[in-house]
């Protein structure tokens, strides 16, 4: 199946063994419940005993894990607030994959990124994938369709959207569903991360632009390539390298 072995996944993992790990979830769309349950599954193959971990129920554990996939530094407060929270509960903190839109230079016990173009923010920091691409899925039907364009309409685009495009997070609550509505596409282009993780996950023909920051590029620079990821600045350069032409989308 496409995606990462289990293995590439050690040097997070293994060190967790032995000690009772709080889990604590970030706040997110469901690409971050597409994380999570890769994570989930992460946990349980290297043997960690774990539990969900809050500030409000804050069960009795050695240390904490906060999810990996969101971003670090204050450009999303609340869950820059919910990481203050996990260190003031005064237990030891790991950082699973995450991208850095900013320095922050916290106790962590340890810090991972999920490309190299985080590092800078984050030196100390080391280098491992994300979560989604070690995600073990069930067996999907064929396409049914030959091409998905589905395009982010928050503040992360920064591709000139067709009037036609829909947004995949607002199509789908749980990460089943994220994958399914893949499923149902031959070729997929688009500037959501993790809908490009499930097409890759599926075998899909995916292609990533490029967001609002260097998340996508610096992914797929990092592993998606490696993966069999196409990139592509604008939609209409991804549908021109499919052999598509269309009346809506601009020259370039």
């Amino acid at each position: 199946m496409p995606g990462l072995p289990v293995s590439a996944y050690a040097e997070v993992f293994e060190p967790l063994r032995g000690r009772r790990i709080g889990y604590v979830r970030p706040l997110g769309n469901v690409g971050d419940r597409l994380i999570e349950w890769a994570t989930e599954q992460l946990l349980d193959t290297y043997g960690i005993d774990w539990v969900d971990w809050t500030p409000a129920t804050a069960p009795e554990v050695d240390e904490l894990v906060f999810g990996g996939g969101g971003n670090m530094g204050a450009h999303y407060r609340a869950n820059w607030d919910l990481r203050t929270r996990c260190l003031q509960s005064g237990l030891p903190v790991t950082i699973l994959p995450q991208s850095f839109l900013g320095e922050e230079p916290r106790a962590y016990k340890r810090v991972f990124v999920r490309e190299r173009a985080s590092w800078p923010f984050c030196p100390a920091a080391v280098l491992a994938p994300d979560l989604a691409l070690g995600l073990r899925i069930a067996t999907y039907p064929p396409p049914k369709r030959e091409l998905g364009l589905m395009l982010r309409v928050d503040k992360e685009n920064r591709v000139r959207r067709p009037w036609f495009c829909r947004d995949p997070v607002e199509l789908c609550r749980t990460p089943r569903q994220y994958l399914e509505l893949a499923a149902r596409y031959e070729r997929i282009v688009t500037d959501r991360l993790h809908f490009a993780v499930c097409g890759l996950l599926l075998g899909r023909d995916t292609t990533i632009l490029p967001n609002a920051y260097h998340k996508n590029r610096g992914m797929y620079e990092t592993w998606l390539a490696d993966l069999g990821c196409h990139f592509a600045e604008t939609p209409a350069e991804a549908l021109r390298r499919a052999g598509w032409r269309s009346r809506w989308l601009p020259a370039a």
